[in-house]
């Protein structure tokens, strides 16, 4: 018979390893399937587990353990898809007893700790990415080559703006005024040699919150409610914040234009 500390333990690596999965941006079903497929590894007979995109909730109980609850708050999502794979991957290590439960909070750390890509190589391909996406709506080379340098610049803007926990929205607003009044300075220089929507639409494309779309899709389709709905709003959301900072910055320079 296991005593108290050792079921808390268990109840503690299975909500971390949730709570590290929903920072990363996986699904909240995903989330709860793990943390309940980790703790039914263990004799208790009631497991009851509410995941939310800002929040978990996880109740558990045996005959010889009473009644267990463990709420954490989850803030700071990103997009980290390498680390729940890993993650994925330590629960079915563990669930099939490849792994200790000593063995399990190790790797977690390891897991946690573990870094993404360079910023520089993060800003490198956005402004690529940029080029590129520039190209699909027909793009010449000078657009192309404009939409890589203010790419990078979004990139940039956006990477020391996240280093200074600013609420995502705002720095969303801010990288699409800053994008804006990129292209229409560029096209006041150049004049009729260059287009801007191809410039704007490739520039903003690595902005646009697909991820956050496809996962609220995929949480509604899962039975999964209020994250589906809170999602969907969040994604909704951003891309009125993207909207609204081009539209701005869009209408302040023809209207700079026409003072001048």
């Amino acid at each position: 018979m296991q005593n108290n500390s050792y079921y808390e333990k268990i109840l503690d690596f299975a909500v971390h390893t949730g709570e590290l999965m929903l920072k990363s941006g996986a699904e909240t079903y995903r989330v709860e399937d793990t943390i309940t497929r980790i703790l039914n590894h263990h004799e208790f007979h009631s497991v009851d587990t509410f995941v939310i995109p800002t929040g978990i909730m996880v109740t558990v109980e045996t005959k010889t353990y009473s009644l267990s609850t463990k709420v954490v708050r989850v803030k700071n999502r990103a997009n980290r898809l390498d680390r729940i794979e890993k993650l994925n991957q330590l629960s079915r290590d563990y669930v099939s007893g490849k792994i200790t439960i000593d063995e399990g909070y190790s790797k977690l750390k390891e897991i946690k700790s573990s870094a993404s890509y360079k910023a520089s190589v993060i800003i490198l391909w956005i402004g690529i990415s940029c080029s590129f996406f520039a190209v699909m709506f027909n793009a010449t080379l000078i657009e192309f080559i404009l939409s890589f340098f203010i790419g990078l610049g979004v990139g940039l803007l956006q990477y020391h703006l996240n280093e200074k926990q600013i609420v995502n929205f705002f720095i969303l607003f801010i990288c699409s005024l800053f994008l804006g009044f990129s292209v229409m300075l560029c096209h006041a220089l150049l004049g009729n040699i260059m287009n801007i929507e191809p410039v704007i639409i490739g520039c903003i494309m690595p902005l646009l919150p697909g991820v956050a779309f496809t996962t609220a899709v995929r949480d509604a389709i899962s039975d999964e409610l209020i994250s589906g709905i809170s999602r969907a709003v969040e994604a909704l959301l951003m891309a009125v914040a993207l909207a609204t900072g081009i539209g701005v910055s869009l209408s302040l320079s023809y209207y700079i234009g026409g003072l001048l």
